[in-house]
């Protein structure tokens, strides 16, 4: 019993609470298009909001397209694809390497919210490092005025601007988040705060081995837990602004 409380222990004294942000604040680029993007000291979000039916595009460290080899994304409507800027007036080529992962792509009354994430620093020699800190940082966006294949964005659709990043104050805490049903049998659902999009949850057993190691949002939270036994349980959630851990009793 001693060894299970020992390294219990460490798994909350190691994971730590807080976390620091460092963001934008929502950028408006064009009427109908903003833009938003955070960043801790290992993750970047970007978060695009514009017209559904068209493709939406950033890049990053660049004052203009013809900033050859620069970074640059583009949504289709499904896929957040990693590219580089080849010259104006031509497409971007795909990366080798594709490094977003799109967390959430919703829509309401013909306006999109697209969010996606990567690592601060991917190790990609195409895509740009983020700085976890406080900074300025050019950007140049485009999009595809009724379309969503990708293609020239059309006269006006583009333009670039610069961004600064400040100390986000945003903290996470245990009662940030609610775990029910508690005690549980056969599923449990996480419900994040509305400030938080998506979660990574790690569910430990008293032994200190992962369990469920699962990503979660706030519209699909319910983690099926039908072949866990009965007993007591350390559930993680891990976001962007910090981390928080709760007991599962699972009957």
């Amino acid at each position: 019993m001693k060894k299970i409380t020992l390294l219990l222990f460490s798994l909350f004294v190691t994971i730590p609470f807080f976390g620091q942000t460092y963001s934008t604040g929502t950028i408006t680029l064009t009427t109908g298009y903003s833009a938003k993007i955070d960043i801790t000291s290992t993750l970047v979000t970007l978060t695009l909001i514009g017209p559904s039916t068209d493709w939406l595009g950033i890049s990053f460290n660049s004052t203009q397209m013809d900033d050859i080899g620069n970074d640059v994304v583009l949504f289709d409507g499904i896929n957040m694809s990693d590219r580089t800027f080849d010259g104006q007036g031509i497409v971007p080529p795909l990366d080798a390497v594709q490094n977003w992962s799109v967390s959430s792509n919703t829509i309401a009354t013909g306006v999109r919210t697209v969010v996606a994430t990567r690592a601060r620093d991917t190790g990609d020699s195409n895509d740009y490092v983020f700085s976890a800190s406080v900074q300025s940082l050019n950007l140049v966006w485009a999009h595809r005025a009724g379309s969503l294949s990708i293609g020239y964005h059309g006269g006006g659709n583009c333009g670039a601007t610069v961004v600064n990043f400040s100390l986000g104050a945003a903290e996470f805490n245990v009662e940030s988040f609610k775990l029910y049903p508690n005690p549980a049998k056969g599923f449990t659902s996480i419900e994040l705060p509305l400030s938080i999009n998506s979660a990574l949850i790690k569910i430990y057993d008293n032994l200190g081995r992962v369990v469920r190691n699962e990503t979660i949002t706030r519209d699909k939270n319910k983690i099926n837990i039908v072949d866990l036994k009965t007993g007591s349980y350390l559930v993680v959630v891990r976001t962007d602004y910090g981390n928080a851990t709760k007991t599962l009793i699972i009957e």
